[in-house]
């Protein structure tokens, strides 16, 4: 999905497009995790809000995201390219070994105003990974960008443009579907049982902590998202060196033509990444790549194996570098208040 920085400058990822009618209230009230770097918002804890998302997002409905329409079915073998050489430098290509199992699709239900200060509803998507960390293995995690679960549809003093951080609003329908392709949900949908956000990026914007953890509900049968997908390891203050290589994911939906930019199929960049040293202050790592609005959270990795699609996520896609002549995605990093949504994610499941 896609948001707007501080400065006014338009960011990469947002997606989509269709207005939309509220198909549940908004959660319970915001409360106050035990690190006050942290807040924490109730998402789907009930079987009802659970089964009225499932019935909402119909793959119509999901496949249309951007579009304006349903997209043509994704030809067979369209993402099965066995010749694609995924270890070089990629600035946009579709992901050819298809869906990875880990990494999917998110959806939501977010809000905007008309010119007349009106609040109204639009179905956006953005990119989610889940997660596991080593030394504290988690099951049911999923990462993603802070701007993806939270709106900021007021202007600032009535300014368009320039958003008044101080009435942020929770997204609703918030949906994962990992290893989305072309409608379909080869490994389930998943609701969200508690929503973890930044303080930072919520309440005044600041794009460096542009990161968010997602505890999910279980599957019907019982069984933790990670155990029907697996885990990408994540890794919080990691170092980072410039042209360290690096791999970016995602589902953009920007674009009619392609598949692989409709959101039907899942795309990727690799590169050398460098450091946004315009804004320092920000942490921001980023590579050259032509993903846009649909990409927004989607994980940055290093150390990554192109043979088996594992690797250690070090940020999430937040937004396009505004002072590089080429398309930099830069990556939020991952931490002190990204391990602390991680940890809190762990609490038992309500």
């Amino acid at each position: 999905m896609g948001r707007i920085a501080k400065t006014g400058i338009a960011t990469i990822a947002g997606a989509c497009v269709l207005p939309a009618l509220f198909a549940i209230p908004a959660s319970a009230a915001t409360v106050s995790a035990p690190s006050d770097a942290v807040v924490v918002h109730p998402d789907a804890r009930t079987p009802e809000a659970r089964e009225s998302i499932e019935r909402y997002w119909t793959p119509e409905k999901m496949a249309s995201i951007m579009q304006g329409r349903v997209p043509d079915p994704v030809k067979d073998g369209a993402d099965k390219l066995p010749g694609q050489d995924r270890t070089k430098p990629s600035d946009g290509a579709v992901w050819g070994d298809g869906p990875v199992k880990s990494i999917g699709r998110l959806f939501m239900t977010t809000f905007m105003t008309d010119p007349d200060g009106k609040k109204f509803s639009v179905d956006r998507s953005c990119t989610g990974t889940v997660v596991s960390d080593p030394n504290s293995p988690s099951e049911k995690t999923v990462v993603t960008a802070n701007h993806c679960i939270v709106s900021h549809p007021y202007g600032k003093d009535g300014q368009p443009g320039y958003p008044d951080w101080s009435r942020p609003e929770w997204n609703t329908n918030l949906y994962f579907v990992p290893g989305y392709r072309d409608g379909a949900k080869p490994h389930g949908g998943f609701t969200v049982n508690t929503t973890l956000a930044t303080r930072a990026y919520t309440e005044s914007g600041d794009a460096g902590e542009d990161v968010a953890m997602l505890s999910m509900n279980p599957a019907a049968d019982g069984r933790q998202i990670g155990q029907i997908t697996g885990t990408q390891k994540i890794a919080f203050d990691a170092p980072r060196k410039d042209g360290q290589f690096t791999y970016a994911f995602g589902y953009t939906s920007d674009y009619s033509g392609a598949p692989w930019l409709t959101g039907q199929l899942l795309g990727y960049c690799a590169g050398p990444a460098s450091k946004n040293t315009d804004r320092p202050e920000l942490d921001h790592w980023g590579i050259t790549c032509n993903m846009g609005k649909g990409s927004s959270g989607g994980p940055h990795l290093i150390d990554f194996d192109a043979a088996t699609a594992t690797g250690t996520v070090v940020g999430v896609n937040s937004e396009k570098r505004p002072s590089s002549e080429e398309s930099i995605s830069d990556a939020a990093s991952l931490g002190t208040t990204s391990r602390q949504m991680y940890e809190q994610a762990q609490q038992p499941t309500q």
